[in-house]
């Protein structure tokens, strides 16, 4: 049932897949099978955290890791630590977050983990680049990076290249960057990651508006837009739209407004709005 709780995620939405895990959780809990319960608890912790009620998620990773102690199953242990330092790490609480995913890497080391061990290496240098902490967030990237590709973890691989990218955006270093960029796009293509391949397609888009190569970075950033808006993302569908409305108010200020006309239509056209939604 646990697995049905996944395609309702995807399919449906949350509701339906917390409907589910909570069926299967009381079932768990009904036959005494611990470690089913302990996973279940798990999802319904992720469930929650993608819609951001972090306290909920806590309080359900909380669980789950009590329960993988009472059986003592430390890989389920070191999982579960990882889970609950993101969700420190997504309140901006890198101090405990660091706390939780290091107790994880000692785990996950310890049991043989290595697809974690690295999952959770690439977690650490989230921390560090969060708080601005570039040298240190590259080295555990890099060390994510060997990992996942020694496992073959094609998807994490994409996610760290992503990663390493955006670290070298943040120091200027446009051109390295975009080399990360590109080889992280060709992998999150091949593994079917659209959130991903948007996420990384809009950094491309960033990083040639940063160059000054607005033409460019218009085509990234609508075509970022539309995979965005396909699979579903406000959140995503707000950042390409403020970086695209960014960058024709620029061909504007700047008095091209041929260009500006051009555009304006070429993305009220791609994107299926109206233009008055670009360019008022």
């Amino acid at each position: 049932m646990t697995g049905l709780g996944e395609i309702y995620l995807a399919t449906y939405g949350h509701e339906s897949a917390l409907e589910t895990y909570t069926d299967a959780l009381a079932l768990a809990r009904e036959i005494d099978d611990r470690g089913n319960e302990a996973q279940i608890l798990n999802r319904i912790g992720q469930v929650f955290d993608r819609q951001s009620q972090y306290e909920e998620a806590l309080a359900r990773y909380q669980e789950a890791n009590k329960v993988y102690q009472e059986v003592g199953d430390r890989a389920g242990e070191g999982a579960t630590l990882n889970n609950i330092g993101a969700v420190y790490d997504n309140q901006g609480n890198y101090p405990e977050a660091l706390r939780f995913y290091e107790e994880s890497l000692a785990i996950l080391r310890e049991v043989g983990d290595r697809a974690g061990e690295g999952a959770t290496l690439n977690n650490i240098g989230l921390v560090y680049d969060n708080q601005g902490n570039y040298p240190e967030a590259l080295r555990f990237y890099e060390e994510s990076l060997a990992i996942r590709r020694e496992v073959g973890d094609r998807a994490g691989e994409g996610t760290t290249l992503n990663n390493i990218g955006s670290i070298y955006w943040s120091q200027k270093a446009y051109d390295e960057a975009l080399r990360y960029y590109e080889e992280a796009l060709a992998i999150r293509q091949e593994v079917g990651d659209r959130a991903g391949e948007a996420n990384t397609i809009g950094n491309i888009g960033t990083t040639y508006a940063r160059q000054g190569r607005t033409d460019l970075a218009l085509i990234e950033m609508q075509q970022a837009f539309n995979i965005y808006r396909s699979i579903g993302s406000p959140p995503g569908e707000e950042w390409t739209a403020g970086w695209i409305r960014g960058l024709l108010n620029s061909l504007r200020e700047a008095g091209n407004q041929a260009e500006y006309q051009r555009q304006c239509q070429q993305t009220a056209t791609i994107a299926s709005l109206p233009i008055t939604e670009w360019c008022p």
